[in-house]
């Protein structure tokens, strides 16, 4: 007896599953460079002002990065803290600096660890760290976004969207990590509770995606890496095709 082949519809069903993008009504994001750079600071003097300050704390970082014996880590986080820190309580509808903000934060205390910590060895630092990263990509995303899913966004937007998406994605599936352990936990309450670690794959798996559709490669390829409705099913047809195998010997 020979492995039945699966039927068209199967076919299409399990294509939608592994790649999300393969769906007759797959979302597309609208790309518009005539749109403003950033819809909240329309200001383009201002708008250059904030950018070479935002790349004023960059390059602190960047400077340690080539020579590490010049200061410490903590000394040159504080410093580009302190300026992107500025920018934002004088600019708070300023999306990219809340996205660099995170990004600073993530580059100075991981990912991992910061949202899910043992019970008996908390760091409330990291743990306020990572809630804060966190408040700053939700905020990023939301200042950023077009007012409908629909509309359009300027190529700037684009990129900030897909790595607010991207980092967001990553300190979830860092905490889904954190959390795949028998070890007793300490979660970060996000929305008012503690997330399960599901709920982490979950999240993270949706935002990779969103991140991808901004733009995001390593996103997408994550999104479908993450996605635990694929690897359910994954298994599910491991397990069938073992059966149709077996049954054909």
């Amino acid at each position: 007896m020979l492995p039945k082949q699966l039927s068209k519809a199967d076919s299409k069903v399990l294509a939608q599953v592994f790649d999300p993008e393969s769906a007759p009504t797959r979302v597309e994001v609208l790309v518009n460079p005539d749109l403003p750079t950033d819809p909240r600071i329309l200001d383009k003097e201002l708008l250059l002002t904030l950018k070479s300050r935002e790349k004023e704390a960059i390059s602190i970082i960047e400077q340690f990065e080539k020579n590490p014996q010049q200061t410490s880590k903590d000394v040159a986080f504080r410093s580009a803290l302190s300026i992107i820190d500025d920018i934002i309580d004088s600019n708070p509808q300023y999306a990219s600096a809340r996205n660099n903000r995170a990004q600073l934060r993530r580059w100075r205390f991981g990912d991992r660890n910061t949202l899910c910590q043992k019970t008996s060895d908390v760091d409330r630092e990291r743990t306020a760290v990572g809630q804060s990263a966190v408040d700053d990509l939700t905020a990023s995303i939301k200042l950023a976004s077009p007012p409908r899913p629909q509309d359009g966004v300027s190529p700037a937007q684009g990129r900030l969207l897909a790595q607010a998406y991207t980092q967001l994605g990553a300190l979830y599936y860092a905490a889904f990590k954190d959390l795949d352990t028998d070890a007793i936990m300490d979660v970060a309450e996000l929305d008012g509770s503690s997330w399960t670690k599901d709920r982490f794959e979950e999240e993270a798996s949706k935002l990779f995606y969103l991140g991808g559709l901004y733009g995001n490669e390593v996103a997408k390829a994550l999104a479908v890496h993450t996605n635990p409705h694929a690897k359910l099913c994954g298994s599910i047809v491991k397990e069938a095709m073992r059966k149709e195998l077996a049954g054909a010997v």
